[in-house]
C-alpha cells in the first residue's frame, strides 16, 4: 500500500507561489480561507470542498481569496492524491494585465470545473517546479497555467474600494491582526467594535464566513508559516504566533495545512 505523504514546494526564483503536493492522504480540512487564489488539481479520490460542491479525479477546485471552503473526505477508506497551487494575488493580476490589457482583479467563476486543458497546464507547472527547472522554463509553465485559468475560468473585476464590510467587522479584524500573540476575548472585540458579543458574532460570521476565534487561529498560523519559510526555529515561530504549547501548535498546524511544522519548513 502506498504511504501517505505531503510536501510543500516553494521555488526560490518565484515569489508568491507555493505548491502543496499530497499523495494518498486521508486528511480532512475544516472550514477555512486563504488570502490568495488557490487551485486544487485532483489526481485520485474525491472530497467535499464547499457547500454542495464535490471535486473528483481529473477536476479542479478553485478558491478565490477569502472564500470559505473545506476538504471533507466522505469515507474513512478514501485516499486523495492532489496538488494545491497557491497564486499570490499579484501573480494573476499581473497576468491579467499582460493578457487582457486590464488592471483588474481576477475572480474564479465557479468552485469545481472539469477542464482537461487547464488540468494539464497546472500539472505541467507542478512538475516543472518539482523538477527544479530553470527560470525560463518555470516562467513559461507559469504563464501557460495562468493563461488557461484566466481565459477559461476567471472574470476580471474592476478595482473598486471595498465598502461592503461593516466598520465594526473591519475594526475586529484589525484588532485580531494586531494581537496575534495575545489571548483575545469576545469582550475585547465587543469593546473595540461597540457591538454586543452576540451581535458581533453574528455580523462577523456573516461577513467573514467564519467566527472570530477561527479567523484568529488562521492568521496566527499564517504568521507561523511566514516565519518558518524564513528559517525561524519551530519553537520560536510558534511562540511569536501566540502558541505557547508546542503540542497544540503542531496539532493545529497539521489540522489546517495537512503537514507538520517540520514538513512545512523543509519545503
Amino acid at each position: 500500500m502506498s504511504k501517505s505523504s505531503v510536501k510543500y514546494i516553494r521555488p526560490e526564483s518565484l515569489d508568491g507561489f507555493e505548491i502543496r503536493s499530497v499523495v494518498e492522504s486521508g486528511h480532512s480540512f475544516p472550514n477555512h480561507t486563504h488570502d490568495v487564489h488557490s487551485v486544487a488539481v485532483m489526481e485520485a479520490g474525491g472530497c467535499y470542498c464547499s457547500s454542495g460542491s464535490y471535486v473528483r479525479k481529473g477536476e479542479l477546485a478553485m478558491f478565490n481569496p477569502g472564500f470559505v471552503h473545506s476538504g471533507i473526505i466522505p469515507r474513512s477508506d478514501t485516499r486523495l492524491t492532489y496538488r494545491v497551487l497557491y497564486f499570490d494575488n499579484d501573480l494573476l493580476t499581473d497576468a491579467a494585465r499582460q493578457l487582457a490589457k486590464r488592471d483588474a482583479l481576477p475572480e474564479f467563476r465557479s468552485v469545481v470545473a472539469c477542464d482537461g486543458l487547464a488540468h494539464r497546464e497546472l500539472n505541467v507547472l507542478g512538475n516543472t517546479v518539482a523538477a527544479g527547472a530553470d527560470r525560463l522554463t518555470l516562467d513559461t509553465a507559469l504563464s501557460r497555467a495562468c493563461a488557461a485559468l484566466l481565459a477559461r475560468h476567471c472574470e476580471l473585476r474592476p478595482r473598486v474600494p471595498d465598502t461592503q464590510e461593516p466598520l465594526a467587522v473591519r475594526r475586529a479584524r484589525d484588532y485580531l491582526n494586531e494581537h496575534l500573540s495575545e489571548k483575545v476575548s469576545l469582550d475585547d472585540l465587543s469593546r473595540v467594535t461597540g457591538l454586543s458579543r452576540y451581535h458581533l458574532l453574528r455580523t462577523f460570521r456573516q461577513c467573514v464566513g467564519i467566527p472570530p476565534h477561527r479567523y484568529h487561529t488562521q492568521i496566527r498560523l499564517e504568521q507561523a508559516k511566514f516565519l518558518l519559510r524564513r528559517g525561524h526555529p519551530i519553537a520560536e515561530a510558534a511562540l511569536q504566533s501566540g502558541f505557547s504549547d508546542q503540542s497544540h501548535f503542531a496539532n493545529t498546524f497539521r489540522r489546517y495545512t495537512g503537514a507538520t511544522p517540520r514538513q512545512y519548513a523543509r519545503g
